[in-house]
């Protein structure tokens, strides 16, 4: 499946909640401070509002890819000036991949089939293989299976919304290990490193 745009895909209030519900999170020192190489961001995983959003938009998802999907998670961020995301293709608990632009700016998403086409974000690209979602949009992919990035953001900030999803009944059906959805992840459990054996 190629990568596509959907225009106005949240309404603009709808936006405009999302957005600051990440200001008072921040204000309130609600929501952790993310620093590494690409970047500073702020970002909730599996939070009670955007797992809301998540299954409301559920069905939407899966006419516009004509599968029959369930939620695995979600995750909201907040980022800072200068970020970037470099070429990476994402777990397979992300099968169907939902971006949202939140806030009221935009920053390009782009997309290849083979990272060593183009090793760098800020390398050569074909103008087909980039995406610019504005507030409301959102651009829809097989995460698993295609390599995204992101050039620097040049804005002061941008609130990016992340839905992720997997077909149906599927051995990925499971709320990406955790017990109920809108935890923020209080019930995952690693199956990998502490197996809970039910007698």
């Amino acid at each position: 499946m190629k990568p596509f745009l959907v225009r106005s895909f949240m309404y603009p209030h709808e936006t405009k909640t999302v957005n600051k519900y990440v200001d008072l999170m921040i204000n309130n020192k609600k929501v952790g401070l993310y620093k590494n190489d690409s970047g500073n961001y702020w970002q909730l995983n599996g939070d009670p509002l955007t797992d809301a959003i998540g299954l409301v938009y559920q069905e939407t998802v899966s006419a516009k890819v004509q599968k029959d999907l369930s939620l695995s998670y979600t995750m909201l961020r907040r980022w800072e000036q200068g970020c970037y995301v470099p070429w990476h293709r994402n777990r397979w608990e992300c099968e169907y991949t939902v971006a949202i632009q939140i806030s009221d700016n935009h920053w390009s998403l782009g997309f290849t089939d083979n990272d060593s086409d183009n090793p760098l974000i800020n390398g050569v690209q074909k103008e087909s293989t980039i995406l610019t979602p504005t507030e409301g949009d959102a651009v829809i992919w097989q995460g698993a299976e295609t390599y995204q990035g992101r050039r620097k953001l040049k804005d002061s900030a941008c609130t990016t919304l992340m839905l992720y999803f997997v077909e149906k009944e599927s051995h990925l059906d499971y709320k990406d290990n955790r017990t109920v959805y809108g935890d923020n992840y209080k019930t995952y459990q690693r199956p990998h490193g502490e197996w809970k054996i039910e007698t």
